[in-house]
């Protein structure tokens, strides 16, 4: 099997093609979020430097994996890179990050997130079991990590890190618009339209995606159906952000 049909082998990655817009060619959907790390592994291959990962999520998935000398190099092969992310990364979902780092697929990460589940690293660099040292770039919206882009505040690094890249992996997760209700914290709420296109293209913004999309070989989408309300409420968010992250930001059409 060639090279171009790899991710015919991961069951439960859709692999979609984009064309005739900005930023990258590749789009790989999934549900679990820790199915990221075989989706990077298919977009960057076993060669070539570590990219930056630009990732918008509602939780900080920075949370270390529990035996993080055992993932395995990107050298080992997608296969081995699956089989870790389905059946040794924590089921929450929050520590792909960071074996994407210990695996030699991400190099620094700038997130753009607003909680953080327990055990969240809380440092601004993470130093991996292979001695590599990886920077955390956390800031809470697009508005803010544009707003450093464009006019960086001493210690702001969004722009070190997006201009210290080669390659960009830009990564969402469907549960980044929502929020959890006030009257009761185990209901989610769906954003609108309105409100998904003024949190991803805030004005003054065009800056910041044209340095994150000038780069970008491949963008990962985690639909994460039990953070969004369940498939129903999942599905029409995910109609809605598709109409604005594929026709306005990337500008291509939505799958």
């Amino acid at each position: 099997m060639d090279d171009s049909h790899l991710h015919l082998r991961l069951a439960g990655v859709i692999r979609l093609a984009l064309g005739g817009g900005r930023g990258p060619t590749d789009a790989y959907v999934f549900d679990p979020h820790r199915l990221a790390l075989p989706a990077w592994a298919c977009a960057l291959g076993v060669e070539g430097s570590p990219a930056l990962l630009v990732t918008l999520d509602r939780h900080l998935d920075l949370v270390p994996p529990v035996a993080p000398a055992a993932v395995p190099d990107r050298s080992a092969g997608l296969r081995a890179l699956d089989e870790h992310a389905r059946w040794s990364l924590d089921v929450r979902n929050y520590d792909h990050v960071l074996a994407a780092m210990e695996a030699g697929l991400v190099g620094d990460a700038l997130v753009l997130a607003r909680t953080k589940p327990r055990g969240t690293t809380t440092a601004d660099t993470y130093v991996d079991t292979r001695g590599r040292t990886h920077r955390l770039v956390v800031v809470p919206t697009v508005d803010r990590a544009a707003e450093a882009y464009h006019q960086p505040a001493p210690g702001d690094r969004v722009r070190d890190v997006l201009e210290a890249a080669e390659r960009v992996l830009l990564d969402v997760d469907l549960d980044c618009f929502t929020s959890l209700s006030d009257a009761d914290p185990m209901t989610v709420l769906p954003w609108p339209l309105d409100v998904i296109r003024e949190y991803l293209l805030p004005p003054g913004s065009e800056p910041f995606w044209d340095a994150v999309l000038g780069r970008c070989v491949a963008l990962t989408l985690a639909r994460e159906p039990h953070h969004c309300g369940g498939l129903l409420a999942s599905g029409r968010l995910f109609q809605d952000v598709a109409q604005v992250l594929f026709r306005e930001v990337l500008r291509t059409e939505p799958p």
